[in-house]
């Protein structure tokens, strides 16, 4: 095995490829987390626990001369970025282990694992500072529960373990009649009809969220997309982007018919003071609960009033589709493998 000189060494934990000798994942942000690592003395290499051995690991390096990716052999690294992108693959005895063994060696693994909704709502809650910014959940146990809850007013039911957007319904009586939303369309029941559509589209596995009436632009919901990385000992934000649902959508995320839209359009009616705030309590809030969380994003509403409210947490972020807060993440995360080397020197 060869010898390297880089500092930092940073080893990113992908999930499997389909095919033998592969991983999967955002290749082009491990590209750029190369490039700019080694603008900086440092090295990342990309590998799966298939590439794990005893004591090396077979990692994946992109080569801008050959333009692809090529294996070489590689120590333990001080620093794994944790980039699984699979649940599943998380619950492997292969991952239980490689983690184990950076807990007991006192290495970095950089973001623990994905947290679900309900553990990350059980988390933030401990804050007391942070209870009025997030709205009212509870674990979904059975349809007359949900009766009961919507006697209160509307509410949205959201898998535990859901991703962009999908499996998401808004609940809504009035008049005793019961509507089912989802993504741009909605249903009409009688309460029997209702209860028997329930039972078969929401599972156990489900939070219920109250709904909090946000503020439009064009008569559209919107809400903020929110990154935060951890540096010098609190967490800031890297970027803002805003999403904006389709017209009588329920759903913001662009690839359910979502738009981008700049932070200029909807930045008068946001104060950046209290999302920094909230950013620092939810970063803490998450390291006491899951481990060192150097990386997250929120979804984050707005109210007509300017208040904002937390609707989700995301440990694993996705690529932000702003190339400017994009670039900001990679220099970002970056230093911060820098940061965390040094302080296991």
């Amino acid at each position: 095995m060869k010898k390297y000189n880089y500092f930092p060494l940073v080893g990113i934990l992908a999930s499997k490829g389909r095919e033998s000798n592969s991983f999967r994942g955002d290749a082009v942000m491990f590209k750029a987390i190369q490039q700019e690592l080694m603008n900086k003395g440092g090295l990342s290499f990309v590998f799966t626990t298939d590439d794990i051995q005893d004591n090396s690991i077979i990692g994946y390096v992109f080569s801008e001369k050959n333009k692809k990716w090529g294996k070489a052999s590689f120590p333990f690294p001080p620093i794994i970025y944790n980039k699984i992108s699979s649940r599943m693959d998380e619950k492997t005895t292969e991952f239980i282990k490689l983690q184990q063994s950076y807990q007991q060696k006192n290495k970095t693994f950089f973001n623990p694992y994905f947290f679900n909704k309900w553990q990350c709502y059980q988390a933030l809650t401990k804050e007391q500072k942070l209870q009025t910014y997030l709205p009212k959940t509870w674990l979904h146990l059975n349809s007359s529960f949900i009766l009961d809850l919507l006697k209160l007013g509307a509410i949205y039911a959201k898998p535990i373990k859901g991703r962009k957007g999908k499996g998401i319904y808004k609940l809504k009586e009035q008049d005793k009649m019961y509507y089912i939303f989802t993504k741009d369309t909605f249903k009409t029941y009688h309460k029997s009809s209702f209860l028997d559509e329930l039972e078969y589209i929401i599972h156990k596995d489900y939070i219920l969220q109250q709904e909090i009436k946000t503020d439009t632009i064009e008569g559209c919901k919107y809400d903020l997309r929110i990154h935060s990385l951890y540096s010098s000992g609190s967490y800031q934000i890297t970027g803002i982007g805003v999403r904006k649902a389709a017209k009588n959508s329920i759903i913001t995320h662009v690839p359910n018919g979502g738009e981008i839209i700049s932070f200029a359009s909807v930045g008068d009616k946001i104060s950046i003071n209290e999302l920094n705030h909230l950013t620092e309590l939810v970063g803490n809030s998450l390291s006491k609960s899951f481990g060192f969380v150097g990386e997250f994003s929120m979804d984050i509403g707005i109210t007509p009033h300017g208040k904002p409210y937390i609707f989700e947490v995301n440990s694993k972020p996705m690529l932000f589709d702003e190339g400017n807060i994009q670039k900001k993440r990679i220099t970002g995360l970056t230093e911060l493998f820098i940061e965390l080397a040094n302080k296991k020197q």
